[in-house]
């Protein structure tokens, strides 16, 4: 893998990522959808990945490369985390889903910081209800797919730098 390459590369899932985050505020700001605890916690995986894109333009070496590559692999983990528990949540039969609790502004305010952070980890009852569609996938699904497919890009980008790394 050359430096090209893999600034191309870097290129274009950090513009899949700026769409990605772009659709996000749009839904909210534009189509009215409040997101929920990990919605919010997804969209702040997206956007840190967006950062670490944007890290691998800059980096000199190819073997920094690997470590910005790492922590693409792990933020992708982790919003893959909070789609997938969400896609769970929207599973439940309504009598299961758990309780929906106030907007994430109220909770910082009059709750303890310890359920919130099990609000932004877990979800609450407004995580299991599915307001948006599109081809039958909910956004929550469509998440999933993008976190997905960050982490297998990062594992392929991870392999290339180190195979062109031990050619040397």
């Amino acid at each position: 893998m050359t430096k090209r390459f893999y600034r191309a590369y870097q290129s274009l899932f950090l513009f899949v990522t700026l769409l990605v985050v772009t659709f996000s505020f749009y839904f909210q700001y534009y189509s009215g959808l409040q997101p929920c605890p990990l919605c919010l916690m997804q969209r702040v995986c997206a956007m840190v990945l967006g950062v670490f894109f944007l890290m691998g333009l800059c980096v000199s070496t190819l073997k920094r490369a690997r470590v910005v590559v790492v922590m693409q692999m792990v933020f992708s983990v982790f919003g893959s985390y909070f789609a997938l528990r969400q896609l769970w949540l929207q599973s439940l039969p309504t009598d299961q889903a758990p309780a929906c609790m106030p907007g994430l502004d109220i909770m910082m305010k009059y709750f303890p910081w310890q359920d919130i952070i099990q609000a932004l980890l877990l979800g609450a009852g407004d995580c299991a209800e599915v307001d948006w569609n599109w081809l039958v996938v909910s956004m929550a699904g469509w998440s999933a797919m993008y976190f997905m497919v960050m982490f297998c890009a990062s594992f392929l980008s991870l392999w290339m730098l180190t195979s062109a790394l031990n050619k040397r």
